[in-house]
């Protein structure tokens, strides 16, 4: 499910990369603390896109840095003091209610379909990139590291999830990540297109309390440490808002960001 959200944010990054052009031309939209920008989004979606085929690439077709299961429970011993105290033995039904969580937590920024209409494509682009760039992120970081899931540790762990490989796949916490990218940009797009609003704290409060119940449900589901889903939710965290934060600036005359592209790589200068 996760990965089909992912999926048709892809296809709404491509959907709207012909549309950068005009929104740039119009100058972006009187109002908006946000806008589109052709060499900015062309960045962010360029790198999105880069990031999750290179790690597609050397996780599913090279199998780089795959973990072997050497048999039977690990030693909990292993496992550092603060991680170990909050380990779990695996439940299905915990888990699932971690996904619906997630997804809802996903979904969240669906509220900014308050904001007038003409703004729907900025918005969407911009969650787009945002999704991408976390999911990402957090694949990146489960190629690189290694890391039994908690409940890898009991006798009762799963066999379908030593069978698939995704055991050994605990740091960080995909859901987690996802749920706070979503939290952060429901609740800093909206608090920016509608400062005076009285939804703000309840827009707020509503995202981060589905974000923190995917983060509680991954952890006694037994399938992430603490530290799995610190770590996502630092990853959703900073997708969330620094994506429409790049996109603010110069929007309303107090800054404005250049990318110039270069053979050696990307140049990102701010001016205010």
């Amino acid at each position: 499910m996760i990965k089909r959200i992912t999926a048709l944010a892809l296809s709404v990054a491509l959907a709207a990369a012909p549309a950068f052009a005009q929104e740039e031309e119009g100058g972006g939209r009187s109002g908006s603390p946000f806008r589109l920008d052709p060499a900015l989004d062309g960045t962010l979606l360029g790198a999105a896109v880069g990031l999750n085929g290179a790690v597609f690439y050397m996780d599913e077709i090279a199998g780089l840095n795959r973990m072997d299961f050497s048999g039977g429970a690990y030693d909990a011993s292993l496992v550092n003091g603060l991680d170990r105290f909050l380990m779990n033995p695996y439940s299905g039904s915990l888990s699932d209610v971690g996904t619906y969580l997630s997804v809802a937590s996903l979904l969240t920024p669906a509220v900014l379909v308050l904001a007038p209409s003409d703004e729907w494509l900025t918005i969407g682009t911009m969650y787009a990139e945002t999704v991408l760039m976390a999911y990402g992120l957090k694949e990146l970081g489960k190629l690189c590291v290694n890391r039994p899931r908690p409940y890898m540790y009991f006798e009762d762990y799963p066999q379908d999830a030593v069978d698939d490989g995704d055991w050994s796949d605990s740091f960080p916490s995909g859901h987690t990540a996802l749920a706070f990218a979503g939290a952060t940009f429901a609740s800093y797009v909206f608090a920016e297109r509608f400062p005076d609003s009285g939804l703000r704290l309840p827009v707020t409060a509503s995202s981060y309390a589905l974000a923190f119940g995917t983060a509680a449900l991954r952890i006694s589901s037994g399938g992430h440490f603490l530290s799995d889903v610190l770590a996502g939710a630092a990853i959703g965290s900073a997708c969330g808002f620094f994506v429409p934060y790049l996109h603010s600036l110069g929007a309303d005359g107090a800054g404005t960001m250049t990318v110039r592209v270069a053979p050696t790589g990307a140049l990102v200068s701010f001016a205010m």
